[in-house]
């Protein structure tokens, strides 16, 4: 084995893990928020859409 390929795999997963983390709490954050669509509301249910237009405003 190669240990110079095993470090760069360690450092590209590394890397795919770091933004996967970021993605989630940024999401989380999100909800927190009150938050319920996370592009406008043109993919919200009827219910949801008060919702959003109640944070665009």
């Amino acid at each position: 084995m190669n240990p110079v390929m095993n470090l760069g795999t360690a450092i590209v997963l590394l890397v795919v893990a770091i933004g996967i983390a970021f993605a989630i709490r940024s999401i989380i954050k999100n909800k927190k928020k009150g938050a319920s669509c996370g592009c406008g509301c043109a993919g919200c249910t009827e219910g949801d859409k008060h919702a959003c237009d109640k944070e665009v405003k």
